[in-house]
């Protein structure tokens, strides 16, 4: 049994209870001795009904083996002064708290003061969601999701700087202005973004697709040994996109008119590449729908 003094902590007692903090008195055991009034704001409970009982009656069962290991440090002398942990409280809310801990060898007890940070918690939480938000408006377009112009130029760059086998294809649906004027833009978003949906299903996953603005997306091609290769997988994307799409209100027929450049045949300069794979572009739109053409030299 821990030899701690609990007159001489009880006499104190009317001072710590004005503490927010709990101070904790635990026996080697792992059994509460003695718990001060904030006890019932940080755990839930009321001091009497948690003293006499294991802490881990009380700890998330995930936090078990966490919280054991720091015991059997503290045990050994080691003063810990920044633990964190769970406990369940008695609504069955989940507590987030700091710990300052020592080992008492003259008492044979555990003294600690438990600090709530819950809020602190969740507002960390929320702060880091806004920021995962932020630097998804920021790189991904909101609409399909997919990457933007920013994200793309950052990775071609990244991708052109250490390899010549790259292709930009520029990839322009066709007949989608039609369906934006005779249904509407509602319509036009929704064929859009199956339109992506499609290609993103459709492209290698060491490939990146990227949403540039209305109806014109573009694909880095990585790993491309040859232009040839790439006219074929740009074929591959367009046979995906022939296919009939269903969305809420209708099904619709489009094409795409799709124009590639090859970095091992007309350099890595991404402005030059965007450049000539968009008049390739403009060169299939005029030889028809659903054509895919390789850039001149």
């Amino acid at each position: 049994m821990p030899h701690i003094n609990l007159q001489k902590i009880a006499a104190l007692g009317q001072y710590m209870d004005l503490l927010l903090d709990a101070i904790c008195v635990v026996d080697e055991q792992g059994r509460f001795v003695y718990i001060s009034a904030g006890g019932e704001r940080v755990f839930g409970y009321p001091p009497e009904e948690m003293i006499g009982k294991s802490m881990f009656e009380f700890i998330h069962p995930e936090d078990h083996e966490a919280t054991r290991a720091v015991a059997a440090e503290i045990m050994a002398g080691e003063h810990k002064v920044d633990f964190k942990n769970r406990y369940i409280r008695k609504n069955g809310e989940v507590a987030y708290l700091l710990w300052s801990a020592r080992y008492s060898a003259a008492d044979q007890s555990r003294i600690a003061v438990a600090r709530d940070i819950t809020q602190q918690h969740h507002a960390a939480q929320e702060r880091e969601q806004l920021l995962l938000r932020l630097e998804q408006l920021a790189h991904f377009d909101p609409l399909t999701g997919l990457p933007n112009r920013s994200f793309f130029y950052s990775r071609a760059e990244q991708a052109l700087a250490h390899s010549e086998n790259i292709a930009v294809a520029y990839i322009d649906l066709d007949r989608f202005k039609e369906i934006n004027d005779q249904h509407g833009h509602a319509v036009g978003d929704q064929v859009l973004s199956a339109a992506a949906q499609r290609l993103r299903d459709n492209i290698r996953s060491h490939d990146t697709l990227a949403r540039l603005g209305g109806d014109e997306f573009v694909v880095l091609f990585e790993r491309i040994q040859n232009p040839e290769d790439a006219v074929l997988i740009a074929n591959k994307l367009n046979e995906s996109l022939a296919e009939t799409i269903h969305v809420a209100d209708g099904e619709f027929q489009i094409d795409a008119s799709v124009g590639i450049a090859f970095a091992g045949l007309h350099g890595k300069d991404l402005e030059v590449l965007l450049q000539l794979a968009d008049q390739a572009m403009y060169q299939a739109k005029r030889l028809g729908s659903h054509c895919a053409m390789l850039a001149a030299c």
